[in-house]
């Protein structure tokens, strides 16, 4: 069991964990404390209410804490003093700051730096930059040492007091100091800037902050911030932050990526326009793309019917599709509101452009309106711009179920418009056992209305077949008795069933009355009647697009057999065939095709393209192709196929061809990001295919197609292909050639790394030859001097050195990457050498981030941490607990001190591998 200090800690760190005011809660706890309690409050009890009443940002004044300190002879402590200052600070309450100030004197306290702090953050809050200038010349008079507690106070001090500038000097003046705030203390002043509305107008204040966060711990966790923030109005910054979120950034094609901050900011949010506009910013900063939905599925669940119709109307001015099953959740609820609310909603979707379907209309629509006057829910309908022709099957329908036939009839009696069947039949089906003439008086009227509608007077579907149909699937179903009287009645009301539902009626009726309906459906049985409207589900065959070649290869002479139309059929098999290669039968379908007068549609065409490419069949493929630009020359396919067929040629060794495939492609006019990104991808992997084959002229005849045809954008990663084909080549002068002319004309330098890595591989070669001369060394190494000086006349020589330091980590040359440690001295970018760390930690890539270890051992101003840290993060995605155990040791035996977070998740791994932890982590810092 945890005992009273472990008690008071968890609940200290539960309210500091708490996104959501809470500052009533904890003002009421110390009520409950004292209602029944006889002892006085200990100064255990204060300190404890007080830094929760820090935390929460309860507004204490001086006279409420000290009369709490008073009334229970509290002996009170510097630091109980210290917290008292801290709220009233943290409250800008700058007048009450003398009052602890003046009891301090009485006691004969000294003023700390905390104290300091606190009257600092007073007038910070109330703006007052000339108290906030006063406080720091009377702590400078009093020869009062600076540490990062009273330069986390002005630094908050000047931001809520709209001095933003004056928070970047006093980094800088701590970076001359060596000082640095913890992590905590900038989360503190993230706040505090965003709360106090001086984030900046394009975020530069919260981004600075943010950045100076980073610098502390390369991968923040936000979550609570976020949370924070939410919770205090201030959603357009959470979304913002949500930017450097790196959980939310990992899964940003999944639905529920990012949703407990969706769904707090519904329950949070009174402005269903702000709403409406974050969720907006989710999707363009390609946090959630489905950020919308999700928001319109928590509105739902919480009834928040004002951001629900926002958003579903932001979904259709953003040209997204809405579904009618998002509107069932409002209607569905409406069930306790009065019927013109319901209208309203229904108004409302026609509004949107999508008004209620039949299904809409029949399950949540028409139920919940009062059925007493069938005539009138039709105009009220109409009213909000319904047709008849629409209400008319859902109302009849829902007549029906509730045993309202009467009305039903009286109300068919006058409908001049035409209604589908299928759900009339079901329900006139159930209804038939507890009112059977009833029933079939109701769908003898509903045919005779059909009929109207026909221009021949015939009804081209078999209502009283589906309509014993549907009794025979009820749950009731029919019984021998039953058969008789039902076809009696069907007669005498002028309702027959065609040949087929006679059919489908026998063969899938029990064997207890097959007997009696093979002697009684001859009575009711109209040749003239044509198929049941569901008649596909009583067919027991597999669907065409269900069935095999050889089920397929089957129906397609049984369809032939019965004089049916095979089209279908022998495309689908066609298709088959060609992803199985068979070309002899594809030919042969194709012909049969043209001997009925088919053509083939480009569409199908293609299509066998596709999986003609898919085997590497590409002599087939190429026909296929030729066919459709011949038979179909306006037909355009899509750039995926084509980029993709060409790819497959060029690995092929078809170049030729390729090419000549790639000429034909049309400009591509997209503005679709998505596709735009995809095409990107298929290009690059075109083009890296084209490298492969060491043809220079290749690679470049393909890269200016592309470029010409809007294809491509000129940058890194399609310009790579142009130097990996030197590279692999073994072309190096040619390489650097490359780099420095794609330099010259766009102002880009593509595999600069890579090409490095060859260079150093090369001088190590050829210092390896023994018979190597004197000037190959020479020229191989100066080579690697030009490549550096071309990176240096773009990004300086600084980054050019760090590139050389990343080359030789990938290259495996430890040594090497100590000497040019040791070369850029204090010019190592911390940053840079972080986020290289981190991209090798992404990429699973171990052997350069041991090289780093190896290499920057002896050199002072790494942060080796950063290092142990990313190769942690391999281990822990590998789930390898010996390795992970290893590199522990191995900072044990350098000396380098692990993080609390470093222990924590290495204690994960190791728990989740059965490993024994050989040291002791808080439980608050474990990765569960």
């Amino acid at each position: 069991m945890p005992g009273v200090r472990e008690c008071q800690m968890m609940t200290v760190k539960a309210v500091e964990m708490e996104y959501r005011n809470c500052s009533d809660v904890v003002q009421q706890l110390l009520e409950l404390y004292k209602t029944g309690k006889e002892k006085p409050l200990t100064l255990g009890h204060l300190e404890l209410y007080f830094k929760m009443c820090l935390l929460a940002e309860v507004p204490l004044s001086s006279k409420v804490m000290l009369s709490l300190v008073e009334d229970n002879n509290i002996d009170v402590t510097r630091e109980l003093l210290e917290i008292m200052m801290l709220i009233l600070g943290r409250n800008g309450r700058i007048d009450d700051t003398a009052d602890i100030l003046t009891f301090m004197k009485q006691k004969r306290f000294p003023i700390t730096e905390v104290i300091f702090s606190g009257i600092i953050f007073a007038h910070g809050f109330n703006r007052d930059l000339d108290g906030i200038n006063s406080v720091v010349e009377t702590m400078r008079n009093v020869k009062m040492e600076f540490t990062s507690i009273t330069y986390h106070a002005l630094m908050t001090a000047y931001a809520v007091a709209g001095d933003f500038p004056k928070v970047g000097s006093l980094v800088q003046q701590m970076n001359r100091a060596k000082i640095a705030c913890t992590l905590s203390q900038l989360k503190s002043l993230l706040l505090d800037v965003v709360k106090s509305n001086e984030a900046g107008e394009e975020f530069e204040n919260m981004d600075y902050v943010l950045e100076l966060m980073k610098q502390q711990e390369s991968t923040l966790d936000l979550a609570v911030i976020v949370l924070h923030l939410i919770h205090h109005n201030h959603a357009p910054e959470a979304v913002r932050l949500l930017s450097s979120h790196p959980p939310v950034l990992k899964n940003t094609e999944y639905y529920n990526n990012a949703r407990i901050y969706i769904q707090e900011m519904v329950h949070c949010l009174k402005d269903a326009d702000l709403l409406v506009e974050m969720c907006q910013q989710l999707e363009q900063d390609e946090i959630n793309k489905y950020a919308s939905l999700v928001a319109l599925e928590t509105a739902f669940t919480e009834r928040k019917e004002e951001v629900a119709w926002a958003l579903l109307q932001s979904l259709k001015d953003n040209g997204k599709p809405l579904r009618q099953h998002y509107f069932w959740p409002l209607i569905n609820g409406s069930q306790s509101l009065i019927a013109s609310k319901l209208v309203d909603y229904v108004h409302n979707m026609v509004a949107l452009g999508i008004p209620p379907d039949v299904e809409t209309l029949r399950e949540f629509v028409i139920p919940n309106l009062t059925l007493k006057d069938p005539r009138s829910i039709e105009q009220t309908l109409k009213g909000v711009g319904l047709s008849v022709t629409l209400i008319a099957a859902p109302l009849l329908t829902v007549l029906i179920r509730n045993n309202m036939i009467d009305k039903a009839i009286e109300y068919a009696k006058n409908l001049r418009v035409d209604f589908p069947s299928q759900d009339l039949t079901a329900a006139l089906a159930k209804s038939w056992t507890s009112s059977p003439k009833s029933a079939i008086s109701l769908l003898a009227m509903l045919i005779q209305k059909a009929k109207e509608h026909e221009p021949s007077g015939n009804l081209k579907e078999d209502w009283g077949g589906q309509f014993l149909l549907d009794i025979t699937s009820s749950r009731n179903g029919l019984n021998k008795t039953q058969i008789v009287p039902l076809f009696k009645e069907l007669k005498k009301n002028n309702v027959g069933i065609s040949e087929t539902s006679a059919d489908y009626l026998v063969g899938r009726a029990n064997a207890a009355i097959q007997e009696e309906l093979k002697a009684n459906v001859h009575m009711i049985v109209d040749k003239s009647l044509g198929h049941p409207p569901k008649e596909q589900d009583y067919n027991f065959m597999p669907h065409p697009n269900d069935m095999n070649i050889e089920e397929l290869e089957g129906h397609l002479i049984e369809l032939q057999s019965k004089g049916f139309k095979t089209r279908g059929t022998i495309r689908r098999l066609i298709l088959l065939h060609a992803s199985e290669n068979n070309t002899e039968r594809v030919l042969s379908l194709m012909k049969d095709l043209e001997e009925m007068g088919e053509k083939m549609s480009p569409g199908v065409l293609a299509s066998i393209l596709s999986a003609y490419i898919s085997v590497k069949n590409f002599d087939a493929a190429l026909d296929v192709y030729n066919g459709l630009r011949q038979a179909h020359p306006s037909f355009a396919l899509d750039k995926y196929k084509v980029i993709d067929f060409s790819m497959a040629l060029v690995k092929n060794g078809r170049i030729e061809e390729a090419v000549k495939i790639l000429e034909e492609v049309t400009p591509f006019k997209g503005n679709n990001v998505d596709d735009r990104r995809q095409v990107r991808r298929n290009c690059q992997a075109l083009l890296m295919a084209a490298a492969a084959t060491c043809k220079y002229e290749v690679v470049k005849q393909i890269f200016e197609i592309l470029k010409s045809r809007n294809i491509i954008k000129v940058e890194n990663l399609m310009l790579g292909a142009l130097v990996k084909c030197r590279l692999n080549s073994g072309d190096y002068i040619g390489a650097v050639e490359e780099v420095r002319s794609i330099k010259k004309s766009f102002k880009c330098l593509p595999m600069k790394i890579e090409v490095l890595i060859h260079l150093l591989h090369n001088i190590k070669k050829i210092e390896a030859e023994a018979d190597s001369l004197d000037e190959s060394r020479i020229t191989a190494k100066k080579l690697l001097e030009e490549m550096i000086n071309i990176i240096a006349s773009v990004h300086g020589s600084t980054s050019a050195q760090h590139d050389l330091l990343f080359a030789c980590l990938e290259a495996g040359y430890p040594s090497q990457a100590t000497q040019v440690l040791r070369s850029l001295g204090r010019r190592i970018n911390e940053s840079q050498i972080q986020r290289q760390c981190q991209r090798y930690a992404g990429t699973t890539r171990e052997e350069p981030l041991l090289n780093f270890l190896i290499s920057s051992r002896s050199i002072p101003g790494i942060k080796r941490e950063e290092i142990f840290n990313s190769l942690l993060d391999i281990y822990h995605v590998q789930n390898d607990g010996r390795k992970g155990l290893s590199l522990w040791t191995r900072m044990q035996e350098e000396n380098v001190l692990p993080s609390k977070a470093f222990l924590g998740t290495l204690a994960s791994l190791l728990a989740s591998n059965d490993i024994d932890i050989p040291f002791e982590v808080s439980w608050f810092h474990v990765n569960l």
